[in-house]
């Protein structure tokens, strides 16, 4: 491996006007001596290399202090020195010692275990392979390199989940920017790290399969490292908190955002997240949110960019406004943008846009979770890959990160990756501008001779559901009442794997499907809970090992209301009651 150095000798200059002044023709000194005592033995050397030179140093031991830069031998050179070779064997860089030449990068070889204030130019990027290297203040362009990413330094603090604090106060930041991997190449890759923090709620902390995980800002991470990046992800959230509690100082969640950023001043992004409706319901509460931590970050971190993290709209919150979904989003993503321009800030993640356009174009694809409000997985995944395509410009479509198997992520169908890479990649880098108005149901002329009966698996076995409907058209010829067809459809959901495990996925694909006159077994607050399908009539029913499970009637006629008689017969409740 060959890492190009250079420097040159200042010190010759005193001995050229010496030998000038004897009369001699000396060649000019491109060795020195530049051991710190008599227990080291350290020999600087310049070597011309084609229109510039290289600095080797080698030997054992410390390189030595010299008072200001303009005091080492090389110092006539130092312009032209482009590369620094430091040999195994040094052990410590003297103060000032490299401080005028700025090669590219210098590496540090494992040898070395002391670097003296001022030894390195700022400019220069220090490459290290030794885990103990200890990093200070003075090295904050310092890259770790290695054959593969490796930082596991990613923290995810939530209020009401994480004990004690986001970072001890004896915490030490890793200033290591990135890494380097030879591969093929002699000339080493210098990727940079990037530090990013979400500050927000439930909205950020949650992805749709537990409570407390890596949640949006784990997918994010994985999704951009699997595409070649190198992230240090990092969150604050609390369930239900708004930005200016964040801003807060005496906040249980503000105490933490500001413990974080007062301990290092080197993230790259500070993403926020702002309560669900608070954007369009209290602007001024929101603006003043943003205000708040833009000053705090703007105080504290050298070349943050903030984000803006644009949420969606909902079924249940829609519905509570009297909106429609993508109405509510645009009332959002008006108040986000809005905010970006007074505040001056060139970064929104269009996430709820990106929501929009899948409920719009996929209904199928359930993005919530089973309130209706929060992000499901499928949500919480879109939401990363709009976040990884606005940050860092990549095309989502190449990742094949699926999910974390910590956190039990769930298996979707690969075409619903697929679907969600592509909403997110439409939204961002090809920046689609069309308005969504959400999924149409058509208007249809119901057939009272016919019924479409549909069963949620998670609550019945597909054995009964057959029996049960079988029953129910002999009760039908027995009562010589009238049909042309009666149509079933059964829906697996036994487990949280299945993909109709949750009410709203069920709910869904139902209306995607082209919807059904009688849905059973629900519970009693079916109706209540579901955005695309209206109940008329709700009959309880006995399902074994079940309770509060009803009969759901969506269009009430005779045939349907045959079926609200039939369960309740002797050879109804019989077939409902015993054991699968």
């Amino acid at each position: 491996m060959k890492i190009k150095n250079l420097l040159l000798s200042g010190l010759f200059s005193i001995f050229l006007s010496l030998t000038i002044s004897c009369g001699t023709n000396s060649k000019e000194e491109t060795k020195w001596n530049i051991s710190k005592d008599e227990t080291s033995e350290v020999i600087a050397e310049l070597i011309k290399k084609d229109n510039f030179y290289k600095l080797k140093i080698s030997g054992k031991g410390e390189i030595k202090d010299f008072n200001n830069p303009a005091d080492v031998p090389w110092n006539l050179h130092k312009n032209e020195i482009k590369d620094v070779d430091i040999r195994h064997g040094i052990t410590s860089i003297g103060k000032n010692s490299l401080i005028s030449v700025k090669p590219k990068y210098i590496m540090i070889p494992t040898s070395i275990k002391n670097v003296e204030t001022n030894c390195i130019n700022d400019e220069t990027a220090i490459l290290i392979d030794d885990d103990e290297f200890i990093a200070n203040d003075r090295l904050h362009n310092l890259y770790y390199y290695e054959e593969e990413i490796n930082y596991d330094n990613d923290i995810y603090w939530q209020s009401d989940k994480t004990g004690g604090n986001i970072i001890s106060n004896d915490y030490t930041f890793d200033y290591r920017k990135g890494y380097r991997n030879f591969g093929e190449s002699e000339e080493p890759t210098i990727v940079k790290k990037t530090k990013i923090l979400f500050i927000g709620n439930s909205f950020t902390y949650r992805n749709g399969v537990v409570e407390y995980s890596s949640g949006i800002p784990g997918i994010f991470n994985n999704i951009a490292e699997d595409l070649g990046e190198c992230v240090e992800t990092y969150s604050i959230t609390g369930p239900g908190w708004y930005l200016d509690s964040h801003a807060n100082a005496n906040d249980t969640c503000g105490k933490q955002v500001d413990k974080i950023l007062n301990a290092c001043d080197d993230f790259d992004y500070v993403v926020l997240q702002e309560q669900s409706m608070c954007p369009f319901q209290n602007y001024t509460r929101f603006l003043n949110g943003v205000k708040a931590l833009q000053q705090k970050i703007n105080n504290t971190q050298k070349n943050a960019q903030i984000v803006l993290y644009e949420t969606w709209g909902s079924p249940y919150s829609a519905n509570e406004i009297g909106k429609t979904i993508p109405e509510m989003e645009k009332m959002l993503r008006d108040a986000y943008n809005k905010a970006a321009l007074e505040c001056n800030i060139d970064l929104v993640s269009p996430v709820g846009k990106a929501f929009t356009k899948v409920y719009s174009e996929n209904p199928e694809i359930y993005l919530w979770a089973s309130d209706n409000r929060h992000q499901g997985y499928t949500g919480a995944y879109l939401s990363a890959c709009v976040h990884v395509s606005n940050i860092f410009g990549l095309d989502v479509r190449e990742t094949s990160f699926k999910g974390e198997s910590k956190y039990s992520a769930p298996t979707l169908k690969d075409s619903i990756y697929e679907t969600l890479k592509e909403a997110a990649y439409k939204i961002v880098i090809e920046e689609e501008d069309k308005d969504y108005v959400g999924p149409t149901i058509p208007e249809k002329e119901i057939n009272e001779k016919e019924v479409n009966i549909a069963c949620w698996g998670r609550f019945m076995k597909e054995a009964k559901f057959n029996e049960l409907i079988d029953d129910f058209i002999l009760y039908l010829d027995k009562n010589n009442i009238d049909y042309d067809a009666i149509n079933k459809k059964y829906y697996i959901g036994a487990t949280t794997s299945d993909p109709y495990y949750y009410i709203a996925n069920f709910s869904s694909k139902i209306v995607a499907d082209g919807g059904a006159n009688i849905i059973l077994p629900c519970a009693d607050n079916f109706n209540a809970n579901q955005s695309n399908i209206a109940v008329t009539k709700l009959q309880e029913i006995n399902v074994y090992g079940q309770t509060n499970r009803r009969v759901g009637i969506v269009e009430e006629y005779a045939l349907t209301s045959a079926f609200l008689d039939y369960v309740k017969t002797e050879s109804g409740i019989k077939i409902l009651a015993k054991a699968d």
